[in-house]
């Protein structure tokens, strides 16, 4: 019997309403006006309920949006249809700007904002391939983007007053005329991750994302009566259509944080859905760890997770080991095993194709190892077997309302029976039309026939069906997925090989490989024959180290040098990367040299407190030495996060990317120097003082500066606040530390997400 599987149709149940949101949003404007819609948290020093806030009710959220169409009718250019890149840090600016363009018939380009340092490459790549007619952005960006649009030779660059919670004025009713889209009408140009040189767009229609939202609520069981607490980025598909368009579907109020404030301190969210009463928490696998890892037991021990009844877990390799630490370090605070739900989804599905219900516990199955790699084929081992030979795959549920789930050879394209391993493909009301101007791909990967029954994408994930529910154990491609960011392994490859001289140009194998429980990834560089005869391998892998950093925000685990010709390839000259895994990991590659990071684990993180130790330790120190001494406490840091064995000195003037270091690890040194220091380091200062020499030299002038927070929970008065080290405006300091944090963590796409890649039997070679 072939393995498939459909969601129960709602249809006869509860039929869609509306066409659009925007119905939606006008309803809860008109007969919720006054409840809270959207509240933003500052990244405040206080406590979460002293700090600063945004709030927004319905009826401000509908006529911010309507004020934005206002401003951009202005513009006169033609509507509707035309593209309009949103480019916004964290807050409730961007949701006012992406409604207030649906109102005028726009079609709105969620990107991320970029980093000063990084120029604007990646935007002019994506505003030319979806040929944006302009750029709507924060007031304090306006002359960044102007520069883009420069670029572009055409459009122009807003900054709407109604996107500025602080500004009041809003146009009147009835100032912008309102023609409710249809459901063929585009939407939004959802761009995914991976390549930057070539972006895909997914198109979604109104209808596929009232199907989706539809899907989403019913799945989640979503109603009025929830609150959710958010940190995931709005420009990502599971913060937009997950979160922030869930809300305006279903008309609950959300609570919205930086994502770089969740990054740095953990404890700050779980905080946020205790404060705000949290119904519905989420993000991708690692967000869980890290939250397991990083807040301390004086912080766990102030929150209340009784409340939460839907825990999402997405976006990347959902881990059972990771389900149950969470669930054993926060059940003392109230949080219940079956709140958690793990789905599985990508932007061109809108989002959600699949998952547990609520109230329903997540489910594993053990399975043979041996077996499933060899052979694609589930046989399942009983609990408490040889550990070596098996391995725990979590579910991602059942298929979501009206979609249907196949599990397809993907060279024959024949449906393959239950537990057998195969590509997954979907069809659905909630499909994207396509990419943007991608004919060709599109042929390929949409509205493919399975048994003579067209509507099916190809999702380039393989899995299986076991009792209806969905497993995913892989990809069919090499996409390589880390923090649910996608990267090619031949950008990381035409990277690593062109670094340096002495390494053969295209001669370079990446794969990602398993370490400690985590998704990480290892490359394999042919050297040429004149590196050979004075082989300097230090200084190869920390230009190949390096160079991967900067380019792709992406920290390297393993690493091997090998002789010219001894790549495994196919006999048509593809790189066989599944091989040069295995060959590592086997140590049958004949490496001249290898390194592997030596990641120590910060064990006692999450018992340390909140005392300022190297603070401590400073004071009592003449001022001549404190430099040294504060010099050699954070070199050592720093080589930890890099993963450097003890043979190698992170010297005074090297770069935090030089080193290999991806983005998260930097904010995470920022992170340490706060509790060490006991006082708030922006994340624009990693990136303003680079090196170890130059960050030391601000720090010490920066030294003894009182924590507001610790103030304040100390003597029980609210502390007002403080500057913080680094400030500059809140633009600055809001873009640096969302994209900076983030480039390595979430790039737009998907929920369990996997960017679909044209198949074929290439991977099999």
């Amino acid at each position: 019997m072939m393995a498939s599987a459909r969601g129960r149709s709602a249809g006869s149940e509860r039929p869609i309403e509306f066409t659009s949101i925007l119905q939606i949003l006008d309803e809860s404007a008109h007969d919720f006006g006054h409840d809270p819609a959207t509240i933003f948290v500052h990244d405040d020093p206080q406590p979460i309920a002293e700090s600063r806030t945004d709030s927004w009710n319905w009826c401000e959220l509908r006529d911010r949006a309507l004020s934005v169409a206002g401003e951009l009718q202005a513009t006169g250019v033609p509507m509707p249809g035309a593209r309009i890149l949103l480019v916004y840090p964290a807050g409730p600016g961007f949701l006012a700007a992406f409604l207030g363009c649906l109102y005028l018939g726009a079609v709105p380009v969620p990107v991320p904002a970029p980093r000063r340092s990084e120029g604007l490459n990646r935007w002019l790549h994506i505003a030319r391939d979806a040929e944006v007619s302009g750029v709507l952005c924060a007031a304090d960006a306006s002359a960044t983007f102007a520069t883009l649009v420069d670029e572009l030779g055409e459009g122009f660059c807003l900054a709407p007053a109604g996107a500025d919670p602080q500004h009041s004025n809003v146009w009147p009713d009835g100032a912008v005329p309102v023609t409710y889209p249809g459901p063929e009408d585009l939407a939004f140009l959802q761009y995914t991750s991976g390549s930057t040189s070539e972006p895909k767009g997914v198109m979604v229609t109104h209808g596929g994302l009232m199907a989706n939202l539809d899907q989403i609520r019913d799945g989640f069981g979503l109603s009025r009566a929830d609150r959710m607490a958010c940190w995931l980025p709005h420009y990502h598909d599971m913060g937009l259509v997950g979160c922030l368009l869930s809300a305006v579907y279903n008309g609950f109020p959300i609570a919205l944080m930086a994502p770089a404030s969740f990054l740095r301190r953990p404890s700050r969210y779980l905080a946020l859905a205790t404060h705000f009463g949290a119904t519905i928490i989420g993000g991708p696998n690692f967000a869980y760890d890290h939250c397991v890892r990083k807040i301390a037991d004086d912080e766990r021990a102030k929150l209340d997770l009784s409340g939460v009844r839907v825990a999402f877990n997405g976006a990347e390799t959902i881990r059972g080991d990771t389900l149950h630490r969470f669930h054993e370090v926060f059940s003392p605070n109230g949080f219940r095993w079956e709140a958690f739900l793990c789905c599985y989804g990508m932007a061109e599905a809108t989002l959600y194709l699949s998952g547990n219900r609520p109230h329903d516990p997540p489910s594993l199955v053990s399975v043979d190892r041996g077996v499933l790699a060899a052979e694609r084929r589930i046989v399942e081992r009983a609990k408490g077997g040889l550990e070596a030979q098996s391995i725990d795959i979590v579910s991602c549920g059942r298929a979501a309302d009206s979609l249907d789930i196949a599990i397809v050879d993907p060279v024959a394209r024949k449906p393959l029976p239950d537990q057998e391993v195969g590509e997954i493909w979907v069809r659905g009301a909630n499909l994207s039309g396509g990419y943007w101007d991608r004919a060709e791909l599109n042929g390929e990967v949409f509205d493919q026939r399975l048994d003579g029954e067209p509507g099916w994408f190809r999702t380039g994930d393989l899995g299986f069906l076991h009792e209806a529910e969905l497993f995913v154990t892989g990809r069919l491609k090499d996409m390589i997925v880390i923090r649910g960011q996608n990267h090619y392994p031949q950008d990381l490859e035409r990277t690593a090989s062109t670094c340096h001289p002495f390494l053969v140009e295209g001669m370079a194998g990446a794969f990602a490989m398993e370490r400690d429980g985590e998704e990480c990834v290892g490359l394999i560089c042919e050297v040429s024959r004149e590196a050979l005869r004075a082989l300097d391998a230090p200084e190869l892998f920390a230009a190949i180290r390096g160079a991967v950093s900067r380019e792709h925000d992406l920290q390297l685990s393993a690493l091997a040098l090998i002789k010219p010709g001894r790549l495994p390839r196919t006999p048509s000259g593809k790189v066989r990367r599944f091989e040069c895994r295995e060959r590592l990991l086997d140590g049958s590659l004949s490496a001249v040299a290898q390194w592997e990071a030596d990641f120590v684990a910060d064990e006692d993180r999450a018992q340390a407190g909140s005392r300022p130790i190297w603070l401590e330790e400073l004071q009592v120190l003449p001022k001549a030495r404190r430099a040294g001494v504060l010099r050699d406490r954070l070199r050592t840091e720093v080589s930890r996060l890099a993963g450097l064995s003890a043979g190698e000195v992170v010297s005074d003037d090297a770069g935090f990317f030089d080193l290999g270091l991806d983005s998260v690890a930097v904010v995470e040194i920022g992170a340490i120097l706060e509790r060490e220091l006991g006082f708030e380091v922006e994340p624009t200062v990693m990136f303003e003082h680079p090196t170890l020499s130059r960050l030391v030299d601000y720090l010490i002038d920066n030294l003894g500066r009182p924590e507001p927070s610790t103030v304040a929970e100390d003597t029980g008065v609210s502390a007002q606040p403080q500057p913080a080290v680094g400030e500059e405006s809140d633009m600055d300091a809001a873009i640096a530390a969302e994209i900076s944090a983030l480039r390595a963590l979430l790039q737009p796409g998907s929920i369990g997400e996997r960017h679909a890649q044209p198949a074929s039997d290439d991977n099999r070679s």
